[in-house]
């Protein structure tokens, strides 16, 4: 074999090397078509692809309820409900937030989380929370949808008189609040 005949041979073979590691674009790094919890109570995500997946429980989780797909299609969140010894209902304890490459942000608290949207940066989710039950402030964070990261807070309550700043209205505006009721009413 000639000189040049083994350059080629081994330039193909490195081509072919480099061909067979490089990363190939997966199902998980698509994005997500649909998302619901089902008529078993069992969630279930739709990707792009039309794969089916349907996230399994927590330890001690009851139910899924809250689901929502990000405007990009990228991620879909939902909140975990938890059996509650001094209620007759579950409570949603815990935001999960699952990623289209399979990452997943978990955003938990003492505080329930009632309410929850993404926010209009894409890059972010606002929740509320408070207590079960009583007159106690009602909560407000922005959360870095990565990392779970607080990046802002607000409160209400009874006492409180000022407009809840914009990122709040604006995200609590997209979604109909769960029990119990804010503290405040929600400026519209």
């Amino acid at each position: 074999m000639s000189h040049s005949a083994t350059k080629r041979c081994f330039l193909a073979l490195v081509v072919g090397v480099a061909l067979a590691l490089r990363p190939h674009a997966s199902p998980a790094q698509g994005t997500f078509r649909s998302a619901n919890v089902d008529a078993a109570g069992q969630l279930r995500i739709v990707r792009s692809n039309a794969e089916v997946v349907r996230p399994a429980a927590d330890s001690g989780q009851v139910g899924f309820e809250q689901v929502a797909l990000s405007t990009d299609h990228r991620i879909v969140g939902w909140v975990a409900l938890y059996p509650n010894c001094c209620t007759s209902y579950p409570i949603p304890l815990t935001l999960v937030l699952l990623h289209s490459d399979g990452r997943r942000t978990v955003i938990s608290d003492e505080l329930p989380v009632w309410q929850w949207a993404f926010a209009a940066d894409g890059r972010s989710v606002v929740i509320r929370q408070a207590p079960v039950h009583g007159a106690a402030p009602t909560f407000y964070e922005r959360r870095d949808v990565r990392t779970g990261r607080v990046l802002a807070t607000a409160q209400a309550d009874s006492s409180t008189r000022e407009p809840l700043p914009e990122w709040v209205r604006g995200a609590m505006r997209k979604r109909a609040p769960m029990a119990p009721p804010s503290n405040k009413p929600m400026e519209k």
